[in-house]
């Protein structure tokens, strides 16, 4: 049986492999989308798509951001006609995003193949593996474990 040491560098080594695959099939869905996309427009589409209209500080808090990528990326979303942006009805000074209108089909066609990249992975995964593993990314996931 292998030491605590062995089996957290094996956990540590999945983890890198999970999030590396997980960056290429979000470049793989933003390059179906359009080629000028880089996953983290991506990641910023899907959130509008899931969540609507925000400030860039509430997309960058939700996706682990800075503030200034929010915005550099936002720019070039908007520059490929992706996100419109409008004055906060709050506050005058802030900007909120929000998905071009004529764009919202193509984005969610492009969240749909993301996710039908996914399920090619577990596809054939009995149910009771795929909600132990959904149970154990839960616990990985809580902030205060």
């Amino acid at each position: 049986m292998k030491g605590r040491r062995a089996l957290l560098l094996d956990l540590g080594t999945e983890l890198s492999k999970l999030m590396t695959a997980a960056r290429v099939v979000a470049q793989d869905a933003a390059d179906n989308l359009h080629p000028g996309i880089s996953a983290g427009g991506f990641q910023i589409l899907q959130w509008l798509h899931a969540f609507g209209p925000t400030k860039a500080s509430a997309i960058a808090e939700a996706l682990s951001m800075d503030r200034s990528v929010i915005s550099r990326l936002a720019k070039e979303l908007r520059e490929l006609g992706f996100i419109d942006t409008a004055a906060d009805r709050t506050d005058g000074r802030s900007v909120v995003y929000r998905l071009a209108e004529p764009t919202r089909d193509s984005v969610g066609k492009a969240i749909a193949y993301k996710g039908n990249l996914f399920e090619k992975r577990v596809g054939q995964w009995p149910d009771a593996d795929l909600a132990q593993l959904a149970g154990l990314l839960r616990r990985l996931n809580e902030r205060d474990a």
